[in-house]
């Protein structure tokens, strides 16, 4: 198994001292570099602040106008001339295409122009600006293999005071999203209504309904959403939405920059992606690289074990009398997932266990291997340490059984996210896993540990 560094916000430590950092990763079995979003100064954001650096972020390259007037929008302000820096920035890409790494460009769109007022699977204005900066931005680096998108995806996050609050699903469907419900055939105002009901049906659960039909299947758990068909062309919906969108961008970067320039997507884990609007089957038909998060962690943001705990937190406040086992019950009608162990929200806090990982790991590796024709497609983002998204620690010896579960379920490569939060135990685990067992006492690297989000 191999591993994919992520280099996200603090470019440019790893810019000024690329070659040393490139020699101790790719000894550790790193063939692959994830860059972006492409912009100097850009604050760190450690786990409950932000920290601010003392200039404002600047895009690493001017944009090309004739990219905007061809998609008839209006190109973003030219960034400061940072002229060290983007040649530093220029030699560390070919520096690591020149080691035979895949390399590759985070959030391509990140810094585009103004588009649109409405929802950016919804409105055509908002989506030409996105395609115009994700071109010019693959057009200024022609020595990159791709770029990958994070989102856009719907919800799914039920409980309203969770922290990303851009997950919460029933915020989803706002007005500006009726014209595309129009024009996929749906009705906008069925599928608001069925939201709505869905909310108003989680605030209703029954235990005797519980009981009767979790544990039922697909026919079960229509049941136990109330049998509503609308519910379920408001899911369709946002599978399909989401479908289109990422193909028109696919379509219109082989259009623009030819079909060598590939495109991948970071879907959440198998079990969640469905809610969210991901079909893996279906986008592994036109994108190149499909990333599920592989982030199991408790709490913070996209991690199963918090996600789960918040719906059994969520449902049982809601339904009052309504037992952690009978939540646990709907979770697992819902997604189909069963953690080993847990039978109550506080088994969550030590959820972690062997038995998870070779459970729950390679269910979701399997499951998301099945979408592709060459495992190489899958490359999932993998987040541990001491704060992973802002969750609590997962040790060494977690990341461990989760590489070993999942590379015993074919997987070859996955993504670590990211390297300025990269502990000593991590690279010790990945090291010897993937390549040549790194050895701190001679070894001239140090991995970075910033703790930073």
């Amino acid at each position: 198994m191999k591993i994919w560094m992520d280099v996200m916000r603090t470019l440019e430590p790893v810019l000024a001292d690329h070659e040393r950092l490139f020699d101790a990763w790719d000894a550790g079995g790193v063939n692959g570099l994830v860059l972006g979003p492409l912009f100097f100064d850009q604050p760190k954001l450690f786990p409950g602040v932000r920290w601010e650096s003392n200039r404002q972020p600047q895009a690493t390259f001017d944009p090309d106008p004739a990219v905007y007037r061809r998609f008839g929008v209006t190109p973003p302000a030219a960034p400061l001339v940072e002229v060290e820096k983007r040649r530093q920035l220029e030699q560390t890409l070919m520096a690591a295409k020149a080691r035979g790494w895949s390399v590759w460009i985070f959030q391509p769109s990140a810094g585009m122009g103004p588009g649109g007022d409405g929802h950016l699977l919804a409105d055509e204005r908002t989506q030409a600006a996105l395609y115009a900066r994700t071109v010019d931005t693959l057009a200024h680096y022609p020595m990159v293999d791709g770029a990958i998108m994070d989102g856009p995806e719907w919800g799914y996050e039920i409980a309203p005071h969770h922290m990303n609050r851009r997950s919460y699903i029933f915020d989803d469907l706002p007005p500006s999203v009726a014209p595309l419900c129009q024009r996929l055939g749906y009705d906008y105002a069925a599928l608001v209504a069925a939201k709505d009901r869905f909310e108003q049906h989680l605030h209703g659960l029954d235990a005797k309904r519980i009981r009767l039909h979790a544990s039922g299947g697909l026919l079960g758990a229509f049941q136990l959403l109330g049998g509503d068909a609308d519910l379920m062309a408001w899911l369709q919906f946002r599978i399909e939405s989401l479908t289109a969108f990422f193909r028109g961008v696919r379509t219109t970067m082989a259009a623009e920059l030819g079909a060598q320039v590939k495109l991948g997507v970071g879907p959440r884990s198998a079990a969640f992606a469905p809610l969210c609007g991901y079909d893996f089957a279906q986008l592994a038909d036109f994108m190149d690289l499909l990333l599920p998060k592989h982030y199991f962690f408790q709490r913070g943001f996209d991690g199963m074990v918090g996600t789960l705990y918040r719906y059994v937190e969520t449902l049982t406040a809601w339904n009052p009398g309504l037992r952690d086992q009978e939540a646990l019950a709907v979770i697992q009608a819902l997604f189909g997932l069963t953690l080993p162990g847990v039978q109550t929200r506080s088994d969550c806090e030590d959820a972690l266990t062997p038995a998870f990982f070779a459970q729950v790991v390679t269910q979701e590796t399997q499951r998301a291997l099945a979408a592709v024709d060459d495992p190489a497609r899958i490359v999932p983002w993998v987040d541990a340490g001491r704060a992973p998204h802002d969750g609590d620690p997962m040790s060494a010896g977690h990341l461990r059984h989760l590489l070993q579960a999942a590379q015993g379920a074919g997987l070859q490569q996955f993504l670590y996210h990211h390297q300025g939060n990269l502990t000593p135990g991590e690279w010790a685990v990945m090291s010897e896993l993937c390549g040549k067992a790194w050895q701190p006492l001679t070894s001239d690297y140090q991995p970075a540990d910033e703790f930073i989000l």
